[in-house]
């Protein structure tokens, strides 16, 4: 083999390498969604088509719901009319958040829009427009902590070129993004999963309190640990007895220490860590 040879063999192999990784990498990303009823101001039909989506997983998918503390990145595509394509033009960006409307400026700040084009602000102003312009709105943020949660985004994409004078073309039915509201997990249900429910409830009080068991005919049945869901539904039964049954409280600390001639005995001492934790958890629940 010739020295040319192996040099044209060795880029070959290079070459088919990394078309493979190429078509790997871009099998993996998704196409962005295309966003119905493309719209010019005038009302006239218009050619121009428009692509936006938000993901969590750097474009494998687009989809509509977040978490609220979930990092996203939303992306958009304008592919303008052939006749605009190396005209002078602006792309705009606005969103819409609870009926107030947000124009973003070229610096990528929001501003509040009233509406107006004559106020209308471009992201990217006074630019050759290209066939297709990509346009990155968000990237890599998690919009609950930044303030934004428990709504739905409504983003619009348009533009205008001087081959149009006075119009506007734009996506005509938003893209939706929706921030969900941020989950906090109550405090009790925190304790009762740490502290009650191996140590106290499933140690000690399933032994008679189930059913079938010592204490079956009394206010509190419990389910073992090897029941479904018996942890959620324990809480939920513990939650009830002290919020609703006269005297619960007291006497969840009562009767594990003997008291009120409980059947089964002493469970738990007093000072202990396990009675200590009981009586947080209750003070938690009434708290609640």
């Amino acid at each position: 083999m010739t020295i040319n040879q192996y040099l044209t063999t060795t880029f070959l192999k290079m070459l088919t390498a990394t078309s493979l990784m190429l078509l790997v990498a871009t099998s993996a990303v998704a196409q962005l969604p295309e966003l119905s009823i493309p719209s010019a101001a005038s009302g006239n039909s218009t050619t121009a088509k428009f692509f936006g989506g938000a993901t969590a997983n750097e474009s494998v998918s687009f989809i509509d719901s977040f978490a609220y503390d979930q990092s996203i990145a939303i992306y958009a595509e304008i592919q303008v009319e052939a006749a605009h394509i190396n005209t002078m033009g602006n792309l705009y960006i606005i969103i819409v958040k609870d009926e107030q409307y947000f124009m973003r400026d070229e610096n990528g700040a929001f501003l509040p829009w009233d509406l107006n084009l004559e106020t209308l602000l471009a992201a990217s102003p006074d630019k050759t427009l290209q066939a297709s312009e990509p346009l990155t709105i968000i990237e890599n943020i998690a919009l609950g902590p930044a303030g934004v949660s428990n709504t739905t985004l409504g983003i619009f994409i348009a533009y205008n070129s001087i081959a149009a004078p006075g119009e506007v073309f734009y996506n005509g039915a938003p893209l939706a993004v929706t921030i969900e509201a941020e989950v906090v997990q109550q405090v009790s249900l925190s304790l009762y999963t740490s502290n009650i429910s191996t140590p106290i409830v499933q140690a000690k009080c399933v032994v008679c309190h189930i059913a079938n068991g010592v204490a079956a005919n009394s206010n509190l049945i419990y389910l073992n640990s090897l029941s479904a869901n018996f942890q959620t539904i324990n809480y939920n039964t513990l939650v009830d007895y002290i919020n609703n049954f006269p005297g619960g409280a007291n006497l969840l600390i009562e009767n594990p220490q003997g008291l009120n001639a409980h059947t089964g005995g002493v469970q738990l001492v007093s000072p202990s860590t396990e009675l200590t934790q009981l009586q947080e958890f209750i003070d938690a629940v009434i708290a609640e």
